[in-house]
C-alpha cells in the first residue's frame, strides 16, 4: 500500500475515535480529540504533498482519498448538530450545497461540458469547514474545563458563529459560481448549434433492431422521418446487410442509421459510407451512441426545429488476435464480460443487460494486470477491472465511459482504467462505485484517464473484448490507433 493510501485511511479512521473521545465529555478526553483532529488536518496537507509526488511518479492513488475529507468534516459537524452545539440548519445548508454541486456536475457531464469551478473557491470553502470544526472542538473543550477557562466561552461561541457565517457565505458564493458557469457553457453550445442549417436526410433502418419490433418506437421513427423530410430505406435481410446498398443511397450525403450501437458500428466498417456524413436514430438496445449524438436529451431527435451540427469524429482501428475492425468504442475486461453474458437477447434490453451484470458478478474475472504502451511509453496497471478506450464519452443514461474533455478529432485514442490499489475482492463493488463517479466527469481514483496516438495493451492472461455493442472474443493483446475521420451529425 502506498503512503497516500495509508494517510487517507488514517483520516477516515480518526472519525470514530474522535467521537468516542468527545462522548467521554472529560477535559482530558476532549483534549485528545483535538490533538487527533490536528493530526488529521496535518495528514490532509501531507496527503496533498504525497499526491503531488506520486502523480509525478505516475503512482495510482486510492479511491478513499476523495471521500476522506468529506467523511471527517460532515461526520463531526453531524455529531455537533446532534449534540445541540451546532445549528442543524447550517449543517443542512452545507450538505445541500454539496449535493447541488453534484447536480451541476452531473448536468454538465450529460452535455459534455467539463465542469471547472475555480480552485480558490474550493480551497477557501474546505479550509473554512476545517476551521469551523476546530472552533467547535475548542468551544467544547473550554466548556468541559475549569471555571478559569469558562470565561472564554462567550468569545469562542462568537468565533464559531462568525466562522459558520463565513462558511455559509462561501457555500452560496461557490454554488452561484457553479450555476453561472453551467449557464454560460449551455448558452455557448446553443449559439454554436444555431449556426447550422437543416439539410435533407436519408434514413437507413434496421428491421432486426430491437426497437423496430415495438410499435411505439416505429411510430417515433415515422415521426422523425416526417418532421425531417427524410425517406426511409430498410436494410435487406442478408448476412452482410450493406451489400449492394450503395446503389440505393447514391448521391445522398447525410445518412441516419436507425438501429442499435451495433448497426452504427457496422456503418463505420462499410467503405462507401466513409465519404458520407452519418447520424444516429436510437432503435436498438444499446444507448452509447444515443447519449453521444443527442447528449441524453429525451426525444430531442424528434424536434425538427433543432438542427444537427456536423463534426469530424476520429475512427479507431482495433486489432487483436482475432482480426481487425474500425470502431469508436472499446471495452476490455469486466465490462466486456457483461456484454458477453448479455448476448442471448430478448425484447427486454435493460433486463438483459442487468441479467448480464448479475452473471458477470458471479462468473467474470475482476482483475487483470495490464501493460499499456502509449506512444512508446510503457505503464503498468495492476489489479485493473476494466478499460474503456475510444472516442465516445458515454455508456448512456448520463453515465460517462471516458472522463475529461474528449476532443472528437484530435487524432488520439482516449482511455479510462478502473484500478484498485486495495484488495482484489473490492474490484466488482468498486466498478459500481466508479460508474457513479464517472457520472460527474471527475478524474479521481479509482478512475485513471490517459490518451495517445497509438496504444498496445497486453496481459499475461486472455481478457474479453467488446467493440460498440458487440462482444468479440478474448485475446492477450489489443492495438488501437486512429486511421481516419468520419463526418457525423450531433445535436
Amino acid at each position: 500500500m502506498n503512503p497516500g493510501n495509508i494517510i487517507s485511511l488514517f483520516r477516515v479512521a480518526c472519525l470514530p475515535v474522535m467521537i468516542y473521545f468527545l462522548n467521554r465529555t472529560s477535559l482530558q478526553a476532549i483534549f485528545w480529540a483535538v490533538v487527533l483532529y490536528g493530526f488529521a488536518v496535518f495528514s490532509d496537507v501531507l496527503d496533498g504533498i504525497v499526491a503531488k509526488k506520486t502523480k509525478e511518479k505516475k503512482v495510482i492513488g486510492s479511491f478513499i482519498d476523495p471521500l476522506a475529507d468529506k467523511v471527517l468534516i460532515f461526520g463531526l459537524l453531524l455529531f455537533f448538530a446532534w449534540e445541540g452545539q451546532f445549528s442543524l440548519t447550517i449543517f443542512s445548508i452545507l450538505l445541500v450545497r454539496d449535493l447541488l454541486s453534484l447536480v451541476f456536475r452531473f448536468l454538465a457531464s450529460r452535455e459534455d461540458i467539463l465542469f471547472l469551478p475555480r480552485k480558490v473557491y474550493a480551497v477557501a470553502f474546505t479550509s473554512g469547514q476545517f476551521f469551523l470544526v476546530f472552533s467547535l472542538l475548542m468551544e467544547k473543550m473550554v466548556a468541559a474545563g475549569s471555571p478559569r477557562l469558562a470565561q472564554h466561552q462567550a468569545a469562542l461561541h462568537l468565533l464559531v458563529s462568525a466562522v459558520a457565517g463565513i462558511v455559509v457565505i462561501l457555500a452560496f458564493w461557490s454554488l452561484l459560481h457553479s450555476f453561472l458557469f453551467y449557464a454560460r457553457e449551455i448558452r455557448k453550445k446553443k449559439r454554436l448549434s444555431a449556426t447550422e442549417k437543416q439539410q435533407p436526410l436519408l434514413i437507413l433502418a434496421n428491421r432486426r433492431a430491437r426497437g423496430y419490433h415495438n410499435l411505439y418506437r416505429r411510430r417515433l421513427l415515422d415521426l422523425f422521418s416526417l418532421r425531417r423530410g427524410a425517406r426511409i430505406i430498410f436494410f435487406p435481410h442478408r448476412q452482410n446487410m450493406y451489400d449492394g446498398l450503395e446503389r440505393e443511397f447514391g448521391q445522398d450525403q447525410r445518412i441516419i442509421i436507425a438501429g442499435g450501437d451495433g448497426s452504427f458500428e457496422s456503418a463505420l466498417n462499410y467503405p462507401p459510407i466513409y465519404t458520407k456524413t452519418i447520424g444516429f436514430f436510437p432503435l436498438g438496445a444499446g444507448n452509447a451512441f444515443y447519449s453521444f449524438f443527442y447528449k441524453g436529451k429525451r426525444y430531442e431527435y424528434l424536434r425538427s426545429r433543432f438542427p444537427f451540427k456536423e463534426i469530424n469524429l476520429d475512427v479507431v482501428e482495433l486489432e487483436w488476435a482475432g482480426g481487425k475492425r474500425q470502431t469508436v468504442f472499446v471495452n476490455i475486461g469486466l465490462d466486456a464480460d457483461v456484454i458477453r453474458y448479455s448476448q442471448d437477447r430478448t425484447q427486454h434490453g435493460l433486463l438483459d443487460y442487468l441479467r448480464g451484470c448479475g452473471q458477470a458478478i458471479q462468473k467474470a474475472q475482476s482483475g487483470y494486470d495490464f501493460s499499456v504502451k502509449i506512444d512508446g511509453r510503457k505503464k503498468e496497471y495492476s489489479n485493473c477491472s476494466t478499460m474503456i478506450l475510444g472516442k465516445i464519452p458515454y455508456f448512456g443514461y448520463g453515465i460517462r465511459s471516458l472522463v475529461g474533455k474528449i476532443k472528437p478529432a484530435d487524432g488520439k485514442v482516449y482511455g479510462l482504467a478502473v484500478v484498485n490499489r486495495h484488495s482484489s475482492w473490492l474490484n466488482k463493488p468498486l466498478r459500481i462505485w466508479s460508474l457513479i463517479v464517472s457520472m460527474f466527469n471527475v478524474d479521481i481514483p479509482p478512475l485513471l484517464s490517459f490518451k495517445g496516438k497509438e496504444m498496445l495493451i497486453t496481459s499475461p492472461v486472455p481478457f474479453p473484448i467488446q467493440a460498440g455493442g458487440e462482444f468479440l472474443s478474448e485475446s492477450t493483446w489489443v492495438r488501437l490507433r486512429i486511421v481516419r475521420q468520419q463526418r457525423v451529425l450531433i445535436v
